[in-house]
């Protein structure tokens, strides 16, 4: 396989690659992150390694959204595409004495990380439908900020002298995000309503006591895309996993969440949790036994997210509703 790193940023790509015989650096190379780009940075790989396009991997950082388009091109083109989390791959460079930095160098940097991953993740591109589902999502993520930023301002425009004015402009905004929130939801409604595999997986997750149909389109674009090989994959990808730190005699810290993975996701199961634990009588008994082992609250509660996930994971999976005391 011949790896090439590409530090992307809006308006441009920068491309590295180095061959692994003579170790020599190709010329630095940048395009822009146009189709005429992206189909330039295909023919420079193939000019460079000399190699079919099956035989050539493409290493990028995620990076927002500018490297979404890119990494969909190139995997309709037939190259490999990585996309990997920025915080890795900075941390690879630091771990090679890379104390600079530049696009050429995090190119660089991509690239020789990425020929040293043991196991990979091949990106895919999403389906048309998941691809609108996550911009309407994002869309109304957006929208429930603006609607609290306001919420707030119209609170401290009670302690305000001379705020009636103030008052009745932000009462006009939160009416009009509101609405934005309604037509905006009537989107998802109907986009998941009109492909039947992803209404099918949505009633599936709705059999699971705790999820309802607000959250379980939060989790259709994670689990509709069946690129997780386990439940517990899915649950790592969402920071839900305990992450433990001991070495020695000195140091023993409590597992805690990593703070990795998508943190309004994570948000997102709180209130399922809470409700799961008040209205299934299984999610109540383990709930109440990891108390009785001495587990904080929250701990306890957030072992009720990642439970919540692996279920509405293996409805998914097995195309089979919730069946409660299945074990039993």
């Amino acid at each position: 396989m011949y790896f090439v790193g590409i530090d992307v940023s809006k308006l441009t790509l920068d491309i590295a690659y180095c061959d692994q015989a003579t170790k020599h650096w190709a010329k630095a190379c940048q395009v822009k992150n146009t189709k005429p780009g992206w189909q330039t940075l295909i023919d420079w790989a193939k000019q460079q390694t000399q190699a079919p396009r099956e035989a050539i991997c493409m290493v990028m950082e995620a990076t927002g959204v500018y490297h979404v388009k890119a990494a969909a091109y190139m995997a309709k083109a037939g190259l490999n595409i990585i996309v990997v989390n920025p915080g890795r791959a900075a941390e690879y460079a630091k771990s090679q004495n890379q104390v600079n930095k530049s696009d050429k160098l995090d190119a660089q940097a991509l690239q020789q990380y990425g020929s040293q991953l043991k196991k990979v993740h091949w990106f895919t591109p999403d389906s048309p439908e998941i691809s609108q589902l996550k911009a309407l999502l994002s869309r109304l993520r957006q929208l429930d900020k603006d609607l609290q930023r306001e919420r707030n301002r119209f609170e401290k425009c009670a302690f305000q002298e001379g705020s009636e004015w103030s008052r009745s402009s932000v009462q006009r905004q939160i009416q009009a995000i509101t609405r934005e929130q309604q037509l905006t939801q009537q989107q998802i409604d109907q986009l998941i309503q009109g492909h039947a595999h992803l209404h099918r997986n949505q009633d599936l997750m709705c059999t699971i006591k705790g999820i309802g149909k607000n959250t379980s389109q939060w989790l259709l674009p994670l689990l509709s895309a069946q690129r997780f090989n386990s439940a517990r994959e899915v649950a790592a990808f969402l920071g839900l996993v305990p992450c433990h730190r001991h070495s020695g005699t000195s140091l023993h810290s409590r597992g805690r969440l990593s703070g990795r993975g998508n943190a309004d996701l994570r948000a997102r199961l709180y209130m399922p949790a809470m409700s799961a634990v008040r209205h299934d009588p299984q999610m109540k008994r383990f709930y109440q036994h990891l108390l009785a082992a001495g587990k904080p609250k929250k701990v306890a509660l957030t072992a009720v997210m990642r439970k919540l996930v692996h279920l509405c994971y293996g409805v998914v999976k097995h195309q089979t509703p919730f069946i409660e005391n299945y074990a039993a």
